[in-house]
């Protein structure tokens, strides 16, 4: 199943046909969807189920099928704006060595996140991070691409939101400004917030700041970058397999680059994981 997302920015029709060929060159019996309408029938015999597009449209996929999804295997084709599942999975980007990549790789069992009843694959957050993201123009994403993701920043830089979050953490209360929860390694790029965290794991990495000002955020993106000594003691680290988030309603939850939920709201794991090559 070769499920596709036509709304994405970097949707292209000729590559989504050299994706199918490739994969035909490979054995597979190819079915080609859009990710936003197709389900899983009881009647479909569907071994692997491929994402064309970024990481909304795996958790589109994933959201739409449930736990039908979890029968097959799952890859994603490395699009969309930053895509994260397709660099935790080390998929290169052209079509053939793809096909070859994902026909000889063997299933692990991948652990996910849903924040209330939403899936995320490998990263949430609620705090100026998550302002960031509400502040992207969806037509400036599909035209810029991640760099819409800089310039909804600069445009918060002047009023900065500060908002204080009440965090209960596997039933450990913790207040802070600002919450990363880490399913995966990498955070909005190739950068890695918690080098702890896998997908692997059943539990996330969380990371919860005291105050999450600008200079907080400024050395928090040194830490990742550059390395995690940068970072403070002060800042909270803990494991965790619950998560409730409880402040003023409104405030916007975002989860693999997209906002999906508000405060307040419970973060937790699946109850099945993924089959992830």
């Amino acid at each position: 199943m070769l499920a596709f997302n036509p709304t994405s920015g970097s949707f292209c029709p000729d590559l989504l046909a050299q994706l199918r060929k490739a994969l035909m060159a490979q054995g597979h019996d190819v079915r080609v969807e859009n990710s936003r309408t197709f389900r899983i029938s009881s009647e479909d015999r569907v071994d692997l189920i491929c994402a064309y597009g970024g990481d909304g449209t795996a958790r589109t996929v994933i959201d739409l099928n449930g736990e039908a999804a979890s029968r097959a295997a799952y890859c994603t084709y490395p699009s969309g704006t930053i895509n994260l599942l397709a660099r935790e999975g080390r998929y290169p980007a052209n079509p053939r060595r793809f096909a070859g990549l994902v026909s000889t790789r063997k299933p692990q069992p991948s652990h996910f996140g849903l924040i209330n009843d939403e899936a995320f694959l490998c990263c949430a957050s609620v705090g100026p991070d998550a302002e960031v993201v509400a502040r992207v123009s969806p037509w400036l994403k599909r035209r810029i691409g991640r760099l819409a993701y800089g310039v909804a920043a600069l445009g918060m830089l002047w009023r900065w939101p500060r908002h204080s979050f009440r965090f209960k953490v596997d039933g450990q209360s913790v207040e802070g400004e600002a919450m990363f929860v880490c399913k995966g390694r990498f955070y909005a790029g190739p950068w890695m917030i918690d080098r702890r965290a896998s997908t692997r794991n059943d539990s996330f990495q969380v990371l919860i700041l005291p105050r999450a000002g600008r200079r907080n955020l400024l050395r928090l993106a040194l830490a990742a970058i550059v390395h995690p000594a940068l970072g403070s003691r002060l800042w909270h680290r803990q494991s965790a397999r619950t998560i409730t988030v409880d402040a003023a309603p409104g405030i916007p939850i975002q989860a693999d680059g997209d906002i999906i939920a508000a405060t307040p709201s419970h973060i937790h794991l699946a109850p099945f994981p993924l089959n992830f090559l």
